[in-house]
């Protein structure tokens, strides 16, 4: 039997890039005669009534992926989640395939915009192949800059260096670019591809995002209870945070929790699991001595969130884990945090040998391929504990974890 961890971030660049190719990583993509076959290098003309139906049909595509992510937005995906915008994915893929290699790649300028808004195609190949085609046709700077995101797309998700610095991620209050290839030469692939500096984009980019709201404060003081003696203090632990501590603090986490979910998904060139979580445990020994416990209502939910990731993988440091889940405790502003609670509060107890209360630490049975709660209090009541916190009931999470049988 294998245990699995929980509180996995859902970091929306690195799923949806991820969908539909997991088997590609590390492979190379397709050369242009390859791409002569994959997407056709002159657009047939279409009647009125198919480029029609095929606005139907996309549409119904993007709306349903639209729906999937939606259900995502405040909680990490199971398993299930994942299958389901995989399922979704490839379906999508294999309509959009068919499309492409016979129409190529379309004259429509509606069209154009729908088929290759992001995130609705995930195949690498058909990305790579429709990129080029799609930029030399592209009229409008939007057209240009979809074209050249589809190109970047598919070299992440195969494991690539992006090209032309479209793809990116936030890091703290920020938008930076996932890594690209020969960064110094980057704005003049960019010129000619006919878009602006990279500067400039992140320029607008940043500018474009909504401003940090100013956190809520503590509805009460923290009480300094002897479990986190060790740890920080009350001055800490109720001294506001400035903006400029909190931007610091939000981008360090942001780093820390890329560099935990690359190691935990195996991706290539990701450091050990066990440095990456000591590297993480006194980062948050080092926030709490400091700053005390950056609560949602002290901070940001982006930073309370990846605080929360990185001390449920600080299994290393039980006592730090047991203090952090008193700290929340107090400092509790909303569903979010009840629900990271619960996933702590049974990392806590397994560690101390005491039954968990909500089972969201599972055990899979490799044979069987069933999944079940590890050491579960009072079973025929944790649905009711789950749904005050607003927690799906304890059968559905579970089919999360749930293989077929080999």
């Amino acid at each position: 039997m294998t245990s699995r961890h929980s509180g996995q971030k859902w970091v929306m660049v690195g799923i949806l890039a991820a969908l539909g190719t997991a088997s590609a990583q590390g492979n190379s993509l397709p050369d242009e005669t390859a791409c002569a076959k994959i997407v056709a290098p002159n657009a047939a003309p279409t009647s009125p009534a198919f480029t029609q139906a095929v606005h139907a049909t996309v549409s119904a595509y993007t709306q349903h992926v639209q729906a999937l992510i939606a259900r995502l937005g405040h909680r990490p995906p199971t398993d299930a989640d994942l299958e389901a915008l995989n399922a979704v994915s490839r379906e999508i893929d294999t309509y959009l395939a068919r499309l492409l290699a016979v129409t190529g790649w379309p004259e429509d300028p509606g069209l154009r915009t729908e088929i290759g808004a992001w995130p609705l195609i995930s195949d690498p190949e058909v990305l790579w192949c429709a990129g080029p085609v799609a930029l030399v046709r592209a009229t409008t700077p939007a057209q240009r800059a979809q074209a050249a995101r589809m190109i970047d797309q598919a070299l992440v998700s195969v494991g690539e260096k992006q090209r032309y610095g479209t793809m990116v991620t936030r890091r703290g209050s920020r938008l930076v670019p996932l890594p690209i290839e020969d960064e110094a030469t980057v704005d003049a692939r960019r010129t000619a591809a006919g878009l602006p500096s990279l500067k400039d984009q992140l320029t607008q980019l940043n500018a474009s995002q909504p401003p940090r709201p100013v956190p809520e404060g503590l509805k009460q003081p923290v009480v300094l209870r002897e479990v986190c003696r060790k740890f920080t203090s009350a001055r800490a632990l109720n001294t506001p945070l400035t903006p400029g501590q909190i931007d610091a603090l939000d981008e360090q986490a942001a780093v820390l929790v890329e560099q935990d979910q690359a190691s935990r998904m195996g991706q290539s060139g990701a450091r050990s699991v066990a440095d990456v979580d000591r590297e993480s445990t006194v980062w948050l020994k080092e926030v709490l001595r400091q700053r005390g416990w950056p609560s949602k209502n002290r901070s940001t939910p982006e930073l309370a969130f990846n605080a929360w990731l990185l001390t449920q993988h600080a299994d290393l440091k039980p006592s730090l884990q047991a203090c952090i889940l008193d700290l929340i405790g107090q400092q509790l502003s909303s569903q979010g945090e009840a629900q990271n609670l619960a996933y702590l509060t049974d990392r806590v107890r397994l560690a101390a040998g005491q039954p968990q209360l909500y089972g969201t630490q599972v055990m899979t049975d490799d044979v069987q391929g069933t999944a079940f709660p590890r050491m579960l209090e009072d079973p025929a009541h944790v649905n009711e504990r789950r749904a005050r916190i607003g927690l799906e009931p304890i059968e559905e999470y579970l089919k999360g974890f749930e293989r077929p049988r080999p």
